[in-house]
Formats: structure tokens, sequence, C-alpha cells
């Protein structure tokens, strides 16, 4: 008795590749969509009189089918970098440049897509236990609940607590060098660009527009002209994304204040970036000038300075002219605080020991050079 040859193996299935989930389709979508939960979150927790912050958050978790999300990829391998992108993707939002409800919603995403992971399923699916976050990330995140101190976000502190000691609990920051020293595995998000092919006819003027090899020599004026005008328009798109609207506590009189719009990094300026930069300073002018204030002009450090603050002197004041020559005016609006004059004051002040730039000119800016001197 004969029998048909048969296969002895299952047929093979699709599976995503863990590169799928590193790249651009599945980032840049993922990134839009907690993009939109945060702002529906924000949204719907400002109109609400009495707000119950993680019930609300629930709700819209439901509605907008956050549910299902678990059940995009099976496959072990592929589902490990699958659950790490996304965890990665909702702690990208608890960065101190965000507004602190902003933060607080995506920190309660991320704890609700750690916490609904299948655990009861047959055949078991792979869970992520530990999540990889830079030391400076998870120092600014436990001061959350103090930012939350307003009376407006107020409610939302005991959610915020509990949210972080049941994270601590199951020990699931895994936690790396400073962010500084880009310790994060891919390094950045989407780690690939994919580059879909072009049919529309305007598409792939503008695709070859865009990628169209280097002219040699020198770009046109056309070509400058072009580049300022788009970059221009990204700032425009940039400060219309970072930009919020609160509303400020109500006074005493029965009016009700109106809705004020600002930019985040008014109202939350960047501390640990901040904080970077000075310590990068700080490392410069210590390479620069190991001996101040015991230096003298002809030494190379203090003449690389003096270059260095001219030259940005020299280029402010040619634009400046531009601008007046078409009746513009550049950075007139904060009086001594902004303007031209002021940074020639601070360049002024370089090597005037006991001024705020007497060591580095320019540099110390931030620190208050060029301020309330005539």
């Amino acid at each position: 008795m004969s029998l048909a040859p048969t296969h002895t193996t299952p047929r093979g299935q699709v599976v995503l590749q863990p590169t799928y989930f590193t790249c651009s389709l599945f980032v840049d979508p993922a990134r839009e969509d907690i993009d939109h939960l945060i702002r529906v979150y924000v949204e719907r927790y400002t109109r609400s009189p009495l707000p119950q912050p993680f019930v609300l958050f629930k709700d819209i978790w439901n509605n907008y089918g956050w549910t299902w999300l678990h059940f995009k990829v099976f496959d072990a391998r592929s589902r490990d970098t699958f659950l790490k992108v996304t965890m990665q993707l909702f702690s990208e939002r608890l960065a101190e440049s965000e507004y602190p409800l902003a933060r607080a919603a995506a920190l309660l995403g991320l704890y609700t897509f750690f916490v609904t992971q299948p655990s009861t399923s047959a055949p078991p699916l792979h869970a992520l236990a530990h999540l990889p976050m830079t030391i400076d990330m998870y120092q600014s995140l436990l001061k959350l609940p103090a930012v939350l101190e307003t009376d407006f976000l107020r409610p939302l502190r005991p959610h915020i607590i509990y949210v972080l000691l049941a994270l601590q609990k199951a020990q699931f920051f895994h936690i790396l060098p400073p962010s500084n020293l880009y310790p994060l595995s891919p390094r950045e998000l989407p780690r690939e660009k994919f580059i879909s092919n072009i049919a529309d006819g305007y598409e792939q003027a503008t695709y070859a527009a865009t990628c169209a090899t280097k002219k040699k020599g020198r770009p046109s004026r056309h070509d400058k002209v072009k580049k300022s005008k788009d970059a221009v328009v990204a700032l425009d798109k940039w400060l219309d994304k970072t930009a919020y609207t609160y509303q400020p506590p109500r006074a005493t009189s029965a009016e009700a204040s109106q809705p004020v719009t600002t930019h985040i990094l008014l109202s939350h300026p960047p501390s640990t970036t901040r904080n970077n930069y000075r310590a990068k300073k700080s490392e410069l002018l210590d390479k620069l000038e190991p001996d101040y204030p015991y230096v003298t002009t002809e030494e190379l450090g203090r003449a690389a300075l003096e270059r260095a603050n001219m030259g940005v002197v020299s280029r402010l004041q040619k634009i400046d002219e531009e601008a007046a020559a078409k009746g513009m005016e550049i950075g007139g609006e904060g009086g001594e605080r902004t303007g031209l004059r002021r940074v020639e004051r601070a360049a002024d002040e370089l090597g005037k020991i006991g001024s705020l730039g007497g060591r580095g000119g320019l540099l110390g800016l931030l620190e208050g050079a060029g301020i309330g001197q005539t």
C-alpha cells in the first residue's frame, strides 16, 4: 500500500517583521493616533464641570477602539517590538516641554496600554514587563504630581500618584543613562523611512523637486528664497502644534475670564534641556578659558570668543538693516530684554569682570547679559 506524499509542516503564515514597527509606516500613524487621543482627552477634560479623570480617560479609550490594539500582532518577536515602540511613543509625550494635562493623559495611556496586555489568552501572547527610560525622563516623571497644583489640574493628582506607584511596584521602568547619551534603541523613531511609489502628477513633481540632486556651485537667489519660505512654513506648523489654550482661574467677580492661548515653552520651560545646555556651555568655557578670570585678550580662547561674538552681532545687524529697509522691526516686542540692542550690549560685556556677560558675552544671554544697561 502506497501513500501519497504530503507536506509535514503547516503552511507559512504572513508575519509582520519587527522593522515594520520601527519604520514610518507604523510610527507616523501611531504618533497621530496618540496625539488625537491626548487632544480629545484635554478637550473633554476642559469642558467637564466636575471631571472624573480616569473614568473619562477609560471612556475615550474604549470609544476610540484602543482596546483592540493589543490584537494587532501575535508573533512574539514582532510583538515585542510593537509593544516597545508603542510605549515609547506614549513616553515621548511625557517630556517637560508638554502641557501638564497632556503629560498626565500620556501617562494614563501608557499605564492603560501596559496593564491591559492579555495575560489569560490561549495560546498566550507575549507581554512586555519593562520599558527602557532614561534617568532624566524618569526623574521628570516623578515630579509630575507636583506640577498638577492648580485648581484646574488638582483632580488628576491622586490618579497620577496611584499610576506612578503601581508602575514602580511592577518594576516597569528599566532605567538607562541620560538622554544626551542616546541610550535608547532605536536611537530615534522612525528608524526607517518608507517612500511609496508616486502616481499622481502633482505629488510626483513635488517629490522630484524635494529629492532632486543638489546643483553644482552656489545656490541661486531663487533657491535661497524658497528654502527660507519652507523654513518659515515649518516653523509656523511647529508653533501651531505646540501652542495650547487654557482657562485661567476664575476671578472674584462673576465674569468668567477669557481663554488664553500661549506657547508651551513660555509657561513650562524645558528645565532638563536648559540644564544640559548650561552644563555644555560651562564645559566649553572651561576649555577655552581654563584660567578665567586671569586671562588676556591675546589668548586663543578669548580671541575665539570675540570672533564668535562679533560674527553673530554683524550678521544680526545686517538682518536688522534689511528688515528696516522693508519697514519691519526684528525682536522689539520685549523692550530691552529682546532685540539687537541687547545683543550688542551682551557682546560688549565680554571681558568685563563682574558683568553677567563677562565670561562668554552672548553665551551669557540666558543668565541676563545685556539687560539693564544703557
